[in-house]
């Protein structure tokens, strides 16, 4: 036991690690990250490059995930500084094979310059309930997924 004390150290370092890193783990269920990975696969954009986003929440009925395509920022020329969403197609087959049952498949239309529409998902996937909703443009209150400069390099945006 003469080295005792460097165990319990060891542990302490453990810990406060632990804690330091608590906020930056994944709360998600590994099911659900699974169901994002699958379901981004679906979405393909009809010119260029995108990238899928997503917000995953607990709600008192399963999980609720959102779906969309990050927008794009034009970095140079005459656009600069100009954000362009993304035209898509999304496989609703694909998409509604992620599921082991469907409860609820809705299109959701709003007007408006700054509405969209959304798909509206309700079922399980295994024994997990979850809501999926597909938006067709990205929250506007996030930045952009990407950055297309003049020279025509796209870099995404951590």
């Amino acid at each position: 036991m003469a080295h005792a004390h460097l165990l319990v150290q060891h542990v302490l370092k453990q810990v406060e690690q632990h804690l330091a890193h608590r906020d930056k783990r994944d709360a998600r269920p590994a099911w659900l990250v699974n169901l994002v990975e699958r379901a981004a696969n679906w979405f393909e954009p009809l010119s260029g490059v995108g990238r899928v986003g997503y917000d995953c929440q607990p709600t008192d009925e399963g999980w609720e995930v959102r779906l969309y395509l990050g927008s794009t920022e034009l970095v140079g020329g005459r656009d600069d500084g100009q954000w362009r969403n993304s035209s898509f197609e999304l496989d609703l087959t694909g998409l509604t094979a992620c599921f082991s049952r469907i409860e609820e498949f809705r299109w959701n239309v709003a007007t408006g310059a700054s509405a969209g529409s959304f798909l509206t998902i309700r079922g399980c996937v295994d024994e997990f309930p979850v809501c999926v909703k597909a938006y067709s443009r990205a929250p506007q209150n996030l930045g952009p997924a990407l950055r297309q400069y003049y020279d025509g390099r796209i870099q995404p945006v951590e």
